[in-house]
């Protein structure tokens, strides 16, 4: 498959011969470890230590809300920075000059009051609007034009193409992950292993690995086009795309059979002949996000069985902005502003809490506390989405709750009742 004139024929054509029964085995990161884990506490066996598998492809925290900070702000670990600490301000002066003109306009977005706690509370939490972007309840996908599409239960990460979805599903062979197509009906079209998609930022070119043909690809999300086609990968190498920078440069984390971190490479999918890969000067041993706007990308540069450390480089830099081994990190807000993500550790049924960080300087934004909290990501530039698993006896509340930066909370989804195994709400594949 050499010439991609149309997305979906693309897709069908290189799945097709490699497609398969929907087998919902384990293998997907929340569900798969969530069933493993409660089997294994019904027979009785102990948990055994997490993988760096796991820690790499972890998820969730969460639980409850209220619409207002429960607490008062909680002094934050400061992360480690490679920037000189600004001096404490001198003491402004007792009378400052009165200015009778009114306050300048900005388009400068306001900042939140920093280092709040939120616990999070369904019981009376005020109903909002449903996301306004695309998020998946069950087997129906909400698509952020506004549509629904029915898909398979394991389908995740879901993006609408076409009058149908891609999306990863569990893997059948090797030790990736699926990458599917369904039709209008939520059939599986087609499906083989491969990693991704993403996409650009501006939407325009979403981009996944195919290992049977030993090359990553891209092309145009609306299925249009051709090109800007594929760049070879070394056969005894594989790629885990993170997403793209400026000038549609695809990032992606490098795996072999002897290495699961074998590094990080850049390729490069702008306008003009194919130019060969390079690696960033970042100390990363996994990149999870990239923010096109910002210039940013962020990782994991150490994976231990008790639990990890990240940092942020900007994209050119070979020191990192910050570093922390409190938390990690899935997802920057749109503008690049913000960086959400829970424990360093994740494991088991769920995390216990979602934070908001300030992407350049580590600091705390808010934290919302609760169990179990299975996803989080951003709505825009001054939301976050967070999906809450709430326990109740051997049931969960689950909910889609849309919260400020300052801890105000609202319910943007039906609260439903699902048993320990599943999970309720989910999102789709974002342009951040």
């Amino acid at each position: 498959m050499n010439e991609f004139d149309d997305l979906e024929n693309t897709l069908a054509a290189e799945l097709r011969r490699r497609s398969g029964d929907v087998l919902g085995t384990e293998g997907m990161a929340t569900r798969a470890r969530r069933r493993a884990r409660v089997v294994r506490r019904r027979r009785a066996i102990a948990v055994s230590a997490v993988t760096a598998v796991t820690l790499a492809i972890a998820v969730p925290t969460a639980l409850s809300l209220r619409s207002v900070p429960q607490t008062a702000p909680q002094p934050a670990d400061t992360p480690t920075t490679s920037e000189t600490p600004t001096p404490d301000p001198t003491t402004p002066p007792s009378s400052p000059p009165a200015d009778p003109s009114p306050p300048a306009e900005t388009d400068e977005p306001e900042e939140p009051v920093v280092g709040g706690t939120t616990e999070l509370v369904l019981d009376g939490m005020a109903e909002g609007a449903p996301p306004s972007i695309s998020w998946v309840e069950g087997t129906t996908f909400h698509t952020e034009d506004g549509r629904t599409l029915p898909i398979p239960e394991d389908f995740f990460r879901p993006f609408a193409i076409r009058d149908g979805a891609i999306g990863q599903m569990p893997g059948t062979e090797g030790p990736i992950p699926d990458i599917a197509t369904t039709d209008a009906t939520g059939a599986v079209a087609s499906r083989g292993p491969g990693n991704g998609p993403v996409l650009s930022y501006d939407g325009f070119l979403i981009a996944y690995y195919d290992p049977e043909e030993d090359h990553v690809w891209a092309g145009q999300a609306d299925g249009g086009g051709t090109g800007p086609g594929s760049r070879d990968v070394a056969p005894d190498q594989r790629l885990d795309p993170a997403g793209f920078l400026d000038d549609y440069a695809l990032v992606s984390n490098v795996s072999t059979d002897a290495e699961l971190w074998a590094g990080i490479r850049i390729d490069s999918f702008a306008p003009g002949d194919p130019t060969p890969p390079v690696t960033p000067p970042w100390d990363f041993v996994r990149v999870v996000a990239v923010s096109q706007p910002a210039g940013l990308v962020a990782g994991y540069t150490e994976i231990r069985d008790d639990g990890t450390c990240s940092a942020v480089y900007e994209a050119d830099a070979d020191e990192p902005l910050w570093s922390t081994c409190e938390y990690s990190f899935d997802h920057f807000s749109p503008d690049g502003r913000y960086l959400v993500g829970t424990h360093d550790y994740r494991d088991g049924e769920g995390n216990m809490l979602a934070v908001v960080v300030d992407a350049r300087t580590g600091e705390v934004v808010h934290t919302y506390d609760g169990r179990f909290i299975s996803d989080a990501t951003f709505e825009d530039d001054e939301h976050v989405l967070i999906s809450v698993r709430l326990v109740d006896g051997a049931e969960r509340q689950a909910a889609l709750v849309r919260c400020d930066f300052e801890g105000s909370c609202e319910q943007a989804s039906p609260v439903v009742r699902i048993d320990e195994l599943d999970d309720g709400y989910h999102f789709g594949l974002q342009r951040w």
